[in-house]
């Protein structure tokens, strides 16, 4: 799952270094979800559309104290109306392999730019 914004703001709360480069206590990072939801160690072939993934370190809707409040409610309507496309257009695919459907590019707000399809 993407998230439609990228990037968490967080401040450190202690100095660490990562990859050679030091992080103050109250500096302020933002961090990728489309990286960090992409890692293979946490989930093997992540760009593989897998509904039996686990999701448990998912970050698409925040973490902790930092949670989108809404994510039940996006998660009931997009299995609610996934359920109703699948039901009314049984054979509907992509019209286009994967490969070739334009996204939006950015660094906060992402999604697809068109979606072809055929049924």
């Amino acid at each position: 799952m993407l998230s439609i914004a990228d990037g968490l703001l967080r401040q450190a709360t202690e100095d660490i270094e990562i990859a050679g480069t030091t992080i103050r206590a109250g500096d302020g990072v933002v961090f990728s979800t489309s990286v960090i939801n992409r890692d293979e160690d946490v989930y093997p072939a992540p760009d593989t559309l897998d509904f039996h993934r686990s999701t448990r370190h998912h970050v698409a809707f925040g973490f902790g104290i930092h949670q989108c409040l809404g994510q039940n409610l996006a998660r009931t309507e997009l299995e609610i109306a996934l359920r109703a496309l699948l039901e009314r257009l049984p054979g509907l695919r992509l019209a286009a392999p994967p490969d070739e459907i334009p996204f939006k590019p950015g660094n906060t707000i992402q999604g697809m730019l068109e979606l072809p399809v055929s049924w």
